[in-house]
């Protein structure tokens, strides 16, 4: 009996060549499309957002104290940059859409968001609107207050960058921080 066994579990041999090849080929055709459509659909996101202006170029820091930091740079995570008010309007002209590891720096005269493998984004603090915690952005959801929310001038647009630090501890201390920054703000909300 236990022969018969081993000998029947042999499987039946692949006849139809000719349908699981052409499936493969429609499955593939598929994905592709839809990774096509997925390229036209940023790059016609891009195109509309032309008339943005990059943002400017990043000076030298100073080591000058900033209220209520310690100076070193925030590890974190750079989330989007969309357009005020609307958090799933991601801008993606300069590099803006991209998430990406980060690293926040403060200085008296802005903000500079280091990003790998990116243009570093400089806020000057003549161009800070308002700083928040929000929890979401750009088809990116986290815990109430989870996320620093920078609204910020570029060009004529007014925009929000969205920024979470590694350590819960320094994500607080960095957003009442960057308030102070903030003309007539009180604090982070």
């Amino acid at each position: 009996m236990i022969h018969g066994l081993a000998g029947a579990a042999a499987s039946a041999p692949v006849t139809a060549w000719g349908p699981r090849l052409a499936l493969t080929i429609t499955v593939l055709a598929i994905i592709g499309l839809g990774v096509w459509g997925m390229r036209r659909g940023w790059q016609a996101r891009a195109a509309r957002q032309a008339d943005l202006p990059a943002p400017a170029a990043p000076p030298e820091l100073s080591d000058g104290p900033v209220a209520g930091m310690a100076g070193a740079p925030v590890l974190g995570m750079y989330v989007a940059t969309t357009r005020a008010g609307d958090l799933l309007d991601r801008i993606v002209v300069h590099g803006l859409g991209n998430r990406g590891r980060a690293e926040l720096s403060l200085d008296p005269r802005g903000v500079r968001i280091s990003r790998v493998g990116e243009a570093p984004v400089w806020i000057p603090v003549d161009d800070l609107r308002d700083v928040r915690l929000g929890s979401g952005q750009a088809q990116k959801a986290y815990e109430a207050g989870g996320l620093i929310l920078i609204r910020w001038r570029l060009g004529d647009a007014e925009v929000e960058t969205g920024f979470r630090a590694d350590d819960p501890e320094q994500h607080l201390t960095t957003a009442g921080a960057l308030s102070a920054l903030v003309p007539s703000t009180g604090g982070p909300r």
